[in-house]
């Protein structure tokens, strides 16, 4: 597990585009196997100590008492992302 402040949590795979996240220095943790994205066995461990969203489950989210976003708005953070240049 790599030491990053913010971490997105998909409970499946997510579209190839919001890999581009990591780019910018995001963590990207799955609870299901996909490529380009680590596996979380323990979700839990990827929560302390950093800003957590769930994308599109917000029962997982509220079970993990993290913030949730839904899978437009995680595209929507990511054209910011770009815009502004980050990474």
């Amino acid at each position: 597990m790599r030491d990053a402040s913010v971490v997105f949590i998909f409970a499946g795979c997510p579209p190839e585009e919001l890999l581009e996240l990591r780019r910018f220095g995001y963590l990207l943790v799955s609870t299901a196997d996909c490529q380009g994205v680590e596996k979380a066995v323990d979700v839990k461990a990827y929560v302390r100590g950093k800003f957590a969203v769930v994308v599109g489950d917000a029962e997982l989210a509220k079970r993990l008492d993290v913030g949730c976003m839904a899978w437009e708005e995680a595209l929507d953070f990511l054209r910011c992302a770009r815009r502004r240049g980050e990474g």
